[in-house]
């Protein structure tokens, strides 16, 4: 009989904790759900992150030397950043530092946006340090052809929060982990750690899922103005079967006691197949958010030595066939 008692006390107890821990996992995936949604509510914040890219020509190449001549110095790269962002009016500052893969020389990128127009100096485009081109966001906006608006670049939030419910709301929430013991944030206080992790166990379940979600994920790209329909177009024929995730890999992010996601990695590999070859692609992100909803004011003035995009846009014009 004691044995019966004793075998029965174990089954229940290994139940118990089965189901607790499956339990426990939903809840930590909807705190992160939640967490996704609670961004949508940030008006204004500081921001500070970084990058470190290994990607394939396959993925990032163009016909236009130009463009193509630009993208090479990202595609292996260190990136950093450091800003601004304010939605209502829309304002927003940043100093990108890209550093190519075997160089000690970063050149840096200065971005403006304030009254509607777009305001960087890029030193591959510009003569002096003090010469800004500019983009009248208003007016391409009113371009029939552009679906790139004000609205949209003000509605970023709103399309990370879709994106990433689309990408990982999908994902089993069994592979959801939180850390035992909160982490300290920037400003000292503490937040709960959510990670999800690519292994071995989850990669083949993981691909399943990118190659359902994808077409959507581009679709939103597209219909925020952020991708052209030829673009998701050419990537839906050709890449979307053709990128695979590989472990290890993870994301991980930190939540406030207020529910925004405050500081956030993302560490991925993966390979896309282009013409039967087999290319290896790294990304690593870490970007942190403070000062949410403070209306922080922006740093940068407006410059004074500023020229017209026009005419660079038609050198980076795709190539006509």
């Amino acid at each position: 009989m004691s044995k019966k008692w004793i075998t029965i006390t174990a089954v229940t107890a290994i139940s118990l904790v089965s189901l607790t821990a499956c339990t426990d996992n939903t809840k930590v995936k909807e705190a992160f759900e939640q967490s996704l949604s609670k961004q949508k509510e940030m008006k204004s914040y500081t921001f500070d992150g970084g990058s470190t890219l290994a990607i394939s020509d396959g993925l990032m190449k163009s016909s236009n030397p130009l463009t193509n001549g630009l993208l090479s110095l990202i595609r292996e790269s260190t990136i950093d950043w450091k800003g601004i962002s304010n939605v209502e009016p829309l304002q927003f500052q940043t100093d990108l530092k890209i550093t190519p893969k075997g160089s000690t020389s970063p050149f840096e990128i200065p971005i403006l946006i304030k009254d509607s127009k777009l305001y960087f100096n890029m030193p591959a485009l510009n003569k002096t340090a003090d010469e800004y081109y500019a983009i009248d966001l208003e007016q391409m906006s009113k371009n029939s052809k552009s679906q790139l608006t004000l609205d949209t670049l003000k509605n970023t939030s709103q399309l990370s929060t879709t994106l990433g419910n689309l990408m990982f709301g999908g994902i089993d929430a069994k592979w959801y982990k939180e850390a035992k013991e909160p982490v300290k944030l920037k400003d000292g206080s503490s937040a709960k750690s959510i990670s999800v992790e690519i292994t071995s166990k989850n990669e083949k379940e993981l691909n399943t899922l990118l190659q359902t979600k994808l077409p959507e994920f581009l679709g939103s790209l597209q219909n925020n103005g952020f991708l052209s329909a030829d673009k998701v177009e050419q990537l839906k024929k050709t890449q979307l079967n053709a990128i695979q995730l590989k472990a290890p890999g993870k994301m991980v992010v930190a939540i406030d006691d207020k529910g925004f996601i405050r500081d956030q990695t993302i560490d991925v590999g993966f390979t896309i197949t282009v013409d039967s070859k087999t290319q290896d692609n790294h990304i690593l992100l870490h970007q942190t958010y403070d000062a949410i909803n403070q209306a922080t004011p922006l740093t940068k003035e407006v410059p004074k030595n500023v020229k017209s995009f026009d005419d660079i846009l038609k050198l980076i014009a795709p190539v006509k066939k």
